[in-house]
């Protein structure tokens, strides 16, 4: 599935860092819960799993033709027993990161550069074109505000954003009230299988930061 030529994985990776600098904006387990989420969604999209009660299903083998997006079907294929939407989400995080780097420094969209401090150092993705790094914030932004519509693509990936901390998408135009409202509104109308999707997402955040338990 691809938005402004971005599938949906990518498009999260950029809204979760800084389009000037590459700077992450929220801490790395939340991204990677998000980056999991948008790559479930973009195999839904792309008709190679669905849910059935809340369980992820094979439907399709058939590679899709995207790197990162084939290299988590390949996991799913890889597993004998069927599970939750929530445990896939919590397992494809563990090591998506660095796939979608990966991807994204071969397509030159991302240069990786270390950033030295006094004490510590770290990693910043810069961006090789501000527009198609802003590209996602913008669609969402626009969706938002009302000025294009909100097809399910948009509507997923803005919900998903919002569930891991990516939340102020629409400030200053928006208030918290109105953008919280709107999130509440686009979530009534999500679809199954994709409101499956979000409830694991939310429940994985959830445990992530709360430490919850599966009961």
């Amino acid at each position: 599935m691809r938005l402004n030529g971005l599938s949906l994985c990518e498009s999260l990776f950029f809204l979760g860092h800084d389009p000037f600098n590459g700077k992450a904006r929220i801490r790395g387990g939340l991204l990677d819960i998000g980056l999991s989420a948008t790559i479930l969604a973009d195999l839904l999209f792309d008709e190679r799993i669905t849910l059935d009660h809340g369980t992820v299903v094979l439907i399709s083998r058939y590679a899709t033709g995207e790197p990162i997006a084939d290299r988590m079907l390949a996991r799913i294929m890889a597993e004998t027993e069927q599970h939750g939407i929530r445990d896939w989400v919590e397992h494809l995080a563990d090591g998506i990161f660095d796939t979608v780097v990966e991807n994204l420094t071969v397509r030159e969209l991302v240069t990786p550069k270390e950033k030295r401090g006094m004490f510590r150092h770290s990693l910043h993705y810069q961006p090789a074109d501000l527009r198609t790094a802003s590209a996602p914030r913008a669609m969402i932004r626009s969706a938002m505000l009302g000025q294009n519509r909100c097809d399910l693509p948009t509507a997923t990936l803005a919900v998903l954003a919002w569930t891991v901390g990516l939340d102020d998408i629409c400030e200053p135009e928006l208030s918290r009230k109105q953008s919280t409202d709107w999130i509440e509104r686009v979530k009534s109308v999500i679809v199954q299988p994709f409101r499956g999707l979000v409830s694991g997402t939310d429940a994985a955040v959830a445990a992530a930061v709360y430490g919850g338990n599966r009961s």
